[in-house]
């Protein structure tokens, strides 16, 4: 249970939407505003009056900190309590965060003699304000729309969003939530409407098992064309993507239309990338089925194909209008992939989850015969990783780069062997040993961690020991790297679990450090 906190502009609804909430969630209630006033002695317009905003501010992120101490609460919070990004990144992770919505007319009609509101005024003046917040209220679990409908539907509806599974990807006005859990599609895809359409992209492996049951619940929201892609990283291509584009001219599908992906990472790669492509971007969600697509690319709006020798050089951030991650597609996934998969677990668990990495030493059993409870759990972990990263950073400007860890070399390795040698996870087990022992080489990295993950690797029976003919040779693939600027590499180190950072290496020191030929 973690608190419930809703969210939004004045006069949305909040107080009297979180009463009822409480009542029938039987949770306790608070009104951040009414607490504000019960600690400053004044309502909150003589406070603004006599002490101004930034005294209101302090009092009121100071009750919100104090109050979600309480696992149970449901708060109501001012229109302004989510303001400031840090603090609401902190509650997104803290809490499950609600956003009320209403238009500047009904919100200026309800307010129209209450004097209480010190920031309301003219229905342009409140239009304004929607507009200057828009993207802090976006950045929510979930929103829901309280014009025109009665409380016992508002209520309905916000309830809906607390006993599910769900993580808050915070990227602004193209925010979205991932769904998490066993068994949770059809429910998820029940309100996605598409006024011109559905394409539903997936591929042969994954189409002959769950595309007409998928296909079936898309429908009930609109018609459904499909687009069944060759599997293999081999054809994520320009040249497979013609099939997309092709398709779609086909289909006649217009702006109106939503892509939904149902596979694994070349699926969502692809289908992510037709999205953001056709007709200059239309609207995509995505249902990944394989374990590497959960825990990495469901999350951050990455798209894009291979071309020639370089993995992914071709693509855009297109972030999804929603993700869902049903853990019961995890049942059909071939061994190899789910078993290399967990190399990606790995990964996220050093750069933020060390609880993550003893459950993954200490419940390995449970995970490879795929326990629903425990890959649940650990996807939600691994998402969770993810967005708290990429909410910071979207595009990858900075830190997003620590996700990238073990994923240099990884990447080269692929491309070497031309995408047929190792799968992703295999490659990734290799890259993080690499990057691990050249972290200890240069004084980063305690040989105690290289060791702790060269154990865990072992025992899921992933490789971890590359030829250094084969290193040597895929090395040289790194001036291609998305990752290089000019004669350097930006190269990722764990220092300990959970402290991971960047530095830009020279090209030249990083072959000579791996043994490799310079070039």
């Amino acid at each position: 249970m973690r608190p419930l906190v809703l969210s939004g502009f004045m006069a949305t609804g909040k107080s009297t939407v979180g009463r009822s909430v409480a009542q029938r969630l039987k949770r306790p209630f608070v009104d951040l505003d009414r607490l504000v006033e019960d600690r400053a002695g004044c309502s909150i317009s003589e406070l603004f009056r006599t002490r101004g905003e930034p005294a209101f501010r302090a009092l009121e992120r100071q009750a919100l900190l104090d109050v979600l101490r309480d696992d149970a609460v449901v708060l109501s919070v001012g229109g302004g309590a989510l303001l400031d990004r840090g603090m609401r990144l902190d509650v997104l992770e803290r809490a499950r965060v609600v956003t009320l919505r209403a238009s500047a007319a009904e919100v200026a009609r309800r307010s129209a003699t209450d004097t209480a509101r010190p920031l309301l005024g003219a229905t342009a003046d409140v239009h304004a304000l929607l507009e200057l917040r828009a993207s802090s209220y976006a950045e929510c679990h979930a929103s829901v729309d309280t014009e025109g409908r009665d409380i016992a539907a508002v209520v309905a509806d916000v309830c809906g969003h607390v006993d599910v599974s769900l993580v808050a990807v915070a990227c602004g006005r193209d925010s979205y939530s991932v769904q998490v859990g066993a068994g949770v599609t059809a429910g998820a895809l029940a309100r996605r409407d598409a006024p011109g359409g559905h394409l539903l992209v997936t591929d042969s492996n994954v189409g002959a098992l769950y595309a007409d049951q998928v296909a079936e619940w898309l429908g009930a929201a609109g018609q459904v064309h499909r687009v069944v892609l060759t599997p293999g990283e081999e054809h994520k291509s320009l040249e497979g993507m013609r099939s997309l584009w092709a398709a779609a001219a086909g289909f006649g599908l217009d702006r109106r239309c939503h892509v939904f992906s149902l596979g694994g990472g070349v699926v969502s790669d692809m289908a992510g990338f037709f999205a953001a492509t056709w007709l200059r971007g239309v609207s995509w969600g995505l249902a990944p089925t394989s374990l590497l697509a959960m825990v990495d690319a469901s999350v951050g709006g990455k798209t894009g194909v291979d071309f020639l020798d370089m993995k992914n050089a071709v693509g855009a951030f297109w972030q999804p209008r929603f993700v869902v991650c049903d853990t019961a597609f995890l049942a059909t996934e071939p061994l190899r992939g789910f078993r290399s998969a967990v190399s990606e677990v790995v990964k996220t668990a050093l750069i933020g989850d060390a609880a993550l990495l003893d459950l993954l030493e200490t419940r390995q059993p449970e995970l490879l015969a795929r326990d629903p409870a425990l890959l649940a759990d650990i996807v939600e972990r691994c998402v969770t990783v993810k967005a708290r990263i990429v909410s910071r950073d979207p595009r990858e400007a900075g830190l997003r780069a620590v996700l990238n860890l073990g994923h240099t070399v990884g990447h080269a390795l692929e491309a070497h062997t031309e995408f047929r040698q190792f799968t992703h996870g295999e490659a990734v087990s290799l890259g993080l040993m690499v990057a691990l022992r050249l972290g200890e080489q240069l004084g980063r990295t305690p040989g105690a961690l290289v060791a702790r993950v060269h154990a865990l690797l072992t025992s899921l029976e992933l490789p971890t020991e590359v030829a250094p003919e084969l290193l040597s040779a895929s090395l040289s693939l790194l001036y291609r790297d998305k990752k290089r600027h000019g004669a350097k590499i930006r190269f990722v180190f764990a220092h300990d679990v959970g402290e991971v950072t960047t530095a830009d290496l020279p090209m030249e020191s990083l072959q000579g450090a791996l043994g490799a030929p310079r070039t």
